[in-house]
């Protein structure tokens, strides 16, 4: 059972660099991608409240976008209340600020299907609130801070530690496709093409979505239980193929051998779990393989699901198109990849 907590609970004491803060009276806005997560690469090594076990994801055009000012008392204007707060105070209480911050926050508006509104809302806020502050921690230091303080919703007032691997902040700050290591390392960053297109769908047999308490719950227990024991059994075969085979291919850039490992990881370990555990598992492979068989270059399932995520050329959307129509989907999206990562609308 997954304990609670008031928002801006520090869950890890970690090291950080602290700067001087210099507190701006300018309001900063800031837009941070979301994040496809293809795989952990070892989720034996990682739960709530404890980060890492690798992974690998990239950005896309969905952003959270949050606007951050100097006020004298808190003021939180979001949908996502306590995520901001806990993120907020976090951070402030980090670098040893006792002021109150004005915040305006939206995520990209699709929960729980996999597509990182949290991480992404979280790293938007973090950005803004570091920035306001005059930057007294660096990015690396703020995407450790985010991972090792990661939540959830739990009510109106509490919110619960999460699962996080470092993808999510690493795609919100530098944007493109990012291979992490244990302890929220940056091991690769290299961009996707800017002409290729991306398409996020999501099958029907997904029709009825969780609420956000059920779907933490779900959640942990399915990565503490059978995705772990099955990343017991395979997580040397995933080392494998992302150091030997994806990682000097990504370096090349070529994205067509880097999508042959993504497939080849949707079938190992932890990514079997979390795939099977949808009541429409096998219309997902089914689903993916189709895809990829018509062209296609990187095709996974992002984080639990049940959100498709598809890299192809601009030549084969139609292509794309047609695969869609024939299978009964509830949400389609096309947009980009985002190589960018964190940008400012205002300061």
């Amino acid at each position: 059972m997954l304990e609670p907590v008031e928002p801006g609970t520090i869950l890890n004491l970690i090291p950080l660099k602290v700067g001087k803060i210099r507190a701006k009276k300018e309001k900063v806005k800031v837009k941070v991608p979301a994040r496809i997560h293809l795989s952990v690469l070892d989720m034996t090594k990682f739960a709530p409240k404890k980060p890492g076990g690798g992974g690998l994801g990239y950005g896309i055009g969905l952003y959270a976008e949050a606007s951050v000012e100097l006020s004298d008392d808190f003021c939180i204007k979001s949908k996502r209340k306590t995520i901001v707060e806990h993120t907020a105070k976090v951070l402030a209480k980090s670098v040893g600020y006792e002021g109150a911050f004005l915040i305006e926050a939206q995520d990209h508006g699709i929960n729980h299907l996999g597509l990182g509104s949290t991480s992404a809302t979280m790293s938007a806020v973090a950005y803004a609130v570091n920035a306001v502050l005059g930057k007294p921690l660096d990015l690396r230091d703020l995407r450790r801070l985010i991972g090792y303080n990661f939540v959830e919703e739990w009510s109106e007032e509490k919110v619960v530690p999460g699962f996080e691997t470092g993808v999510g902040p690493a795609v919100g700050y530098y944007g493109g496709f990012v291979v992490i290591s244990d302890d929220l390392e940056v091991v690769h960053r290299s961009c996707i093409p800017d002409d290729r297109e991306v398409l996020l769908c999501v099958p029907q047999e997904e029709s009825t979505l969780r609420s956000s308490r059920n779907a933490g719950e779900e959640e942990a227990e399915l990565l503490l239980n059978e995705a772990r024991e099955l990343d017991m059994r395979d997580k040397e075969k995933k080392a494998h193929e992302v150091l030997i085979n994806l990682l000097p291919k990504a370096m090349k850039g070529d994205i067509e051998a880097v999508g042959n490992s993504i497939w080849k990881l949707q079938f190992l370990g932890s990514k079997i779990a979390e795939i099977e555990h949808h009541e429409g598992g096998k219309q997902i492979y089914d689903l993916m393989k189709t895809i990829r068989e018509r062209g296609a270059e990187m095709v996974g399932m992002s984080s639990v699901g049940p959100t498709i995520a598809v890299v192809f050329p601009k030549d084969c959307k139609a292509e794309m198109q047609n695969i869609l129509d024939d299978h009964q989907m509830i949400k389609t999206i096309s947009t980009k990849p985002d190589n960018i990562g964190v940008k400012i609308l205002e300061v």
